[in-house]
């Protein structure tokens, strides 16, 4: 009992040590946290994507970086817009993202005991929200 509380809490103590690159470098559009663009505009939609970020070895190794750049502009794209703006960018564990760690973790503890906890590392999800206005200019 004592070992598999601490294997849990060590696994919990060392879990959380990711890092993410959130870019809109791609993006030859204008694209605004908060602000106004500096000219009349009206909004056209307003969107909200998710975007995964995946992670391995105790998340220290990044294997997919959410592509934020993509999603402004499939959304400029579909929308038939100038800009965006109001981004908001929003990172969480989601229930689906939690559970993937711990069910590798208890198949491996089930197939390979000593290894389980180790296998419970080798895959970490966060979901990234992105949210945002597609605008048109007036003029």
């Amino acid at each position: 009992m004592w070992r598999t509380l601490l294997l849990w809490g060590t696994g919990l103590v060392l879990s959380g040590c990711a890092t993410v690159h959130l870019s809109m470098g791609g993006v030859d559009k204008l694209t605004a946290m908060s602000g106004d663009p500096g000219r009349q505009y009206t909004v056209v939609r307003h969107f909200t994507r998710d975007a995964k970020a995946v992670f391995t070895l105790f998340g220290l190794v990044t294997v997919v970086n959410p592509d934020l750049a993509k999603v402004v502009r499939e959304e400029i794209a579909a929308a038939r817009g100038d800009a965006v703006v109001g981004i908001r960018i929003k990172g969480q564990t989601t229930l689906v993202d939690g559970l993937i760690p711990i069910v590798l973790g208890t198949l491996g503890g089930l197939l390979l005991p000593p290894y389980g906890t180790v296998l419970s590392y080798l895959l970490e999800l966060r979901t990234y929200t992105i949210e945002g206005d597609v605008i048109r200019y007036l003029y």
